[in-house]
């Protein structure tokens, strides 16, 4: 994992132990300035790109985040990183997150806390 990532995921955090639902459980980060999540930004918000040169010209990074189903990140998965090991249950306590970026696609589990932080 490069800095680059390390920050979004690191920012993104506590906004993901909130955000999940039981029908979304999938926390998705992406980085817009990868050009796979910038196409799939750009799908489900068409003035994308405004929003990215905004947030750059705040020199933050410029990322959106969006839940989904375990099916919909396999579907993801399964059409653009098919090696990657497919989602089937998530831990309870836990919190999915998947981060795009760099032309990949990083997976993992972060824990909550009792009052639904994530830990460090």
């Amino acid at each position: 994992m490069n800095n680059r990532q390390s920050a979004l995921l690191n920012y993104h955090r506590d906004l993901a132990a909130f955000s999940v639902t039981k029908e979304n459980p999938v926390f998705v980060i992406l980085d817009l300035d990868d050009s796979l999540a910038f196409k799939i930004a750009c799908t489900l918000q068409p003035n994308c790109a405004d929003a990215r040169d905004s947030i750059k010209d705040t020199n933050a990074l410029p990322a959106m985040t969006i839940l989904i189903s375990i099916d919909t990140a396999n579907k993801m998965l399964a059409e653009e990183w098919p090696n990657v090991k497919r989602l089937t249950t998530i831990p309870e306590g836990m919190v999915a997150m998947m981060l795009i970026s760099s032309g990949r696609c990083l997976m993992g589990f972060t824990k909550k806390d009792i009052t639904g932080k994530l830990k460090q």
